[in-house]
């Protein structure tokens, strides 16, 4: 098995400025979104910084047939590196407002993927037309869901959902959480900002994939076009990865 994929990013209908970052090693299979925030300028440095350590440290690192136990610890180590990083740029900036970043990173492997993040960045796992969240948000709105105080359709829409309790850049240690998944021929990996998720269902994911199957670079197009025609309240982004025979 192997895979190929496609990612765009987009600044959406209301933003001037896009504060997302994308990032990806199509021959290491290693792939980034990060959604930085701290102000225009703080936002752009932090996903930038926090995406492109990351996907380098992973890179540098890896082998082509390591343990599941080395890739989780390369995958944590890549994460603490850029927690690090984005901080020590917020202290240079004398920045204000917090300065960090959410963050998913995907390292593919067939017939296993690894899926690592830290905010409310996501990972979804389409298989057979259904789909699976392979993240749960960094943030305070989940915690009331898991607590029982509101239900998940309620936090999916609540004022307060952008606030998180983890993200690149904001403590020491990072303490990112990690995933690994069963891929079969057929599935998908989806990959994405806030700004998706916050402005389309998870059977509006499935509306937009299931006409182009046969091409991730249409898929993510359709989907940036929905989340825009939805509202585009937020930057846009998207690494979506099909696995092939």
């Amino acid at each position: 098995m192997t895979s190929i994929s496609a990612h765009k990013t987009d600044v959406g209908r209301v933003s001037k400025h896009n504060q997302d970052y994308i990032w990806t090693d199509e021959s290491n299979q290693v792939y980034v979104v990060a959604d930085g925030m701290g102000g225009q300028d703080a936002g752009e440095l932090a996903s930038e910084l926090a995406a492109t350590t990351t996907g380098q440290f992973i890179t540098a690192r890896l082998q082509t047939h390591a343990t599941a136990a080395v890739v989780k610890e390369i995958m944590s180590a890549a994460l603490e590196e850029a927690n690090e990083t984005v901080m020590q740029a917020a202290q240079a900036a004398k920045q204000d407002r917090p300065m960090g970043a959410a963050i998913v990173v995907a390292v593919v492997r067939p017939p296993t993927a690894y899926i690592s993040h830290a905010g409310d960045a996501r990972a979804y796992l389409i298989h057979q037309a259904a789909i699976t969240r392979l993240t749960a948000d960094d943030s305070w709105v989940a915690q009331l869901v898991a607590s029982g105080v509101i239900t998940e359709e309620q936090a999916e829409h609540h004022p307060l959902g952008h606030i998180l309790i983890k993200a690149v850049g904001h403590e020491s240690p990072l303490e990112p959480a990690f995933k690994e998944v069963t891929v079969t021929p057929g599935d998908w990996l989806l990959l994405c900002s806030d700004g998706l998720w916050k402005m389309l269902s998870q059977e509006q994911f499935l509306a937009a994939l299931q006409p182009h199957e046969a091409t991730p670079a249409s898929a993510v197009e359709a989907l940036v076009e929905a989340a825009n025609a939805a509202g585009g309240k937020d930057n846009i982004s998207i690494i979506l990865i099909k696995i092939t025979a």
